[in-house]
């Protein structure tokens, strides 16, 4: 149980997704692309957190933790975008998808190579 806790921001963070977007808006610029560059940073971070809880959960290597975040946050992804079928003035489309999973190949990496520079400070810190 005391594994699940590394999960609770990206839990947290995905309810806040789905709730934002059942709901209908309309953005104030129209720029091609936009949308687009939303979904990648908001998948990208929740890659981050994702990573965050399986690479402190579970003692696999880097590569099956990493299929791991991404094969639980496409899913993510997915139900996101069936989700939006449903809301009035949401549309859903593939391609929201494919900037999902290039956001979360973009949250995984940048957890990697955050957690590496931590790690290389506290080596050079240690006596």
């Amino acid at each position: 149980m005391k594994k699940a806790r590394y999960f609770i921001p990206a839990l947290l963070y995905y309810l806040l997704v789905f709730a934002l977007s059942s709901r209908s808006y309309s953005l104030p610029i129209s720029a091609p692309g936009l949308d687009k560059i939303a979904h990648f940073f908001e998948f990208a971070l929740l890659g981050f957190l994702l990573s965050f809880g399986y690479f402190n959960a579970f003692f696999f290597s880097r590569v099956v933790k990493s299929v791991l975040v991404f094969l639980t946050g496409l899913p993510l992804g997915l139900l996101d975008e069936f989700h939006q079928r449903f809301v009035p003035g949401r549309s859903s489309a593939l391609s929201d998808v494919l900037a999902d999973a290039a956001g979360i190949i973009a949250g995984i990496l940048a957890y990697l190579y955050l957690a590496q520079k931590i790690r290389s400070k506290l080596k050079d810190k240690s006596p």
